[in-house]
């Protein structure tokens, strides 16, 4: 009996130090897909940028900023979701509830990767879409004023665009919940 104790005691240890050891790379793996995603996002807002017709540029930073959104309100529902409806529809075998309990139980990541990594990334590279922007369309002079005022309408527009985006996420977080596990459950192997 007291052997049978020691071992569990000695499995429970184990199995904390396991999790911790996860926990501890888990700012590497940030760090790492930080630096990934902010270069793609880089490479292709460069690339869009480099020779378009200005129009491209502004519709370039509008999708920017609603990708930001969106991925904020995920972030969002993430952590204010409820995971007691997923449970129920995985034990029912419903298509995508299984990925909408792995993503619930996983909010925290769910939500830094989503609102804190994606939505930073965006703000910086639309902020840098803007910066451009104002250089070609301005080149001959521009001025403080007009860098500072175009930078001024995009995070003003961000932040509008997030803070409805939350107000709508705590609301219907289940709801975004799945349609997110239904997208991302196309693309798993079952």
């Amino acid at each position: 009996m007291k052997e049978e104790r020691e071992k569990t005691q000695k499995h429970k240890k184990e199995e904390k130090h396991k999790k911790e050891k996860k926990k501890n790379i888990w700012p590497a793996i940030v760090l790492l897909l930080t630096l990934t995603l902010s270069f793609a996002f880089s490479l292709v807002s460069e690339l869009v940028m480099g020779n378009a017709p200005l129009i491209v540029a502004y519709i370039l930073i509008v999708f920017i900023i609603i990708l930001s959104v969106i991925f904020d309100m995920i972030g969002t529902a993430a952590a204010s979701c409820d995971i007691q409806p997923f449970l129920s529809m995985s034990a029912r075998k419903v298509k995508g509830a299984k990925m909408a309990v792995k993503l619930v139980k996983n909010a925290p990541k769910v939500s830094s990767v989503c609102a804190d990594i994606i939505g930073d990334i965006c703000g910086i590279i639309s902020g840098a879409c803007g910066a451009a922007i104002v250089i070609k369309q301005f080149a001959d002079g521009t001025s403080i004023l007009v860098s500072v005022l175009f930078s001024s309408f995009i995070a003003a527009f961000t932040v509008f665009g997030k803070s409805l985006g939350k107000s709508y996420a705590m609301t219907n977080s289940n709801k975004i919940i799945y349609m997110v596990a239904r997208v991302l459950s196309v693309f798993k192997k079952n």
